[in-house]
This record gives C-alpha cells, sequence and structure tokens, in this order.
C-alpha cells in the first residue's frame, strides 16, 4: 500500500509529539530528583544556607575533578549537558552518564550522614 503525503505527515507527527512526549518526561523527571537533592541539603535560613553550601562543597570535593566541574556546571551553574560536553570534549550522553553516577553517589552520601 502506497502511503500519501498526508498519510506520511500524520505518521511523521505522531512519532514526533512521542519523541517529545518522551523527552518532556525525562526532563521534568531528572529537574524534580535534582532540585529534590538540592532542598534537601539547602536550608531555609541563610545560616543553614552557609553551612549547606560548605557542607556541599566537602562533598563535591570527594569527587573526581571532572564529576565535580560536570556537577557544579549543570546543576549550580545552570549550563546545559551540551555546553559542558563542548568545553569538555565529550558527548552529551558521557556528561549525562557521569552526572548521574556521581548524583546517585552523593545522596548515598547524604542519606547515610542523616542517619
Amino acid at each position: 500500500m502506497l502511503l500519501t503525503d498526508e498519510m506520511m505527515k500524520e505518521n511523521c507527527k505522531r512519532v514526533l509529539r512521542r519523541i517529545a512526549w518522551r523527552l518532556q518526561y525525562v526532563s521534568r523527571k531528572r529537574y524534580t530528583r535534582e532540585v529534590a537533592m538540592i532542598e534537601q541539603v539547602m536550608g531555609e535560613d541563610s545560616m543553614g544556607t552557609i553551612v549547606s553550601q560548605v557542607y556541599i562543597e566537602q562533598l563535591l570535593h570527594q569527587l573526581p575533578d571532572k564529576a565535580r566541574y560536570i556537577i557544579k556546571s549543570i546543576i549550580i551553574d545552570g549550563m546545559t549537558e551540551e555546553e559542558v560536553a563542548r568545553k569538555l570534549k565529550m558527548t552529551r550522553q558521557g556528561v549525562n552518564k557521569c552526572k548521574n553516577k556521581y548524583l546517585r553517589q552523593l545522596a548515598q552520601k547524604l542519606s547515610h550522614s542523616a542517619q
């Protein structure tokens, strides 16, 4: 069966909508996870915030240099994964994988220190 132009357009629209939905879902999930971790560490009052910042710096210094740079750039400085990847001459997927790996490690350290 030959696909008409209209059928091809509709098929492409459906595929693009599905891709856009997945990207939005993954982005929202990542944002929620990262914000929750930051809010857990950062206090409400200014003194608590200062102590939390010092604590975060101590935690970050336990990471390898590349991981520390990636996490500080993306989470704290608000850079995109693509920007960090270009600066480090890595792929975006490599930056994402490194970021997720070390965020999990930091979350484990935070949960152990809270107990």
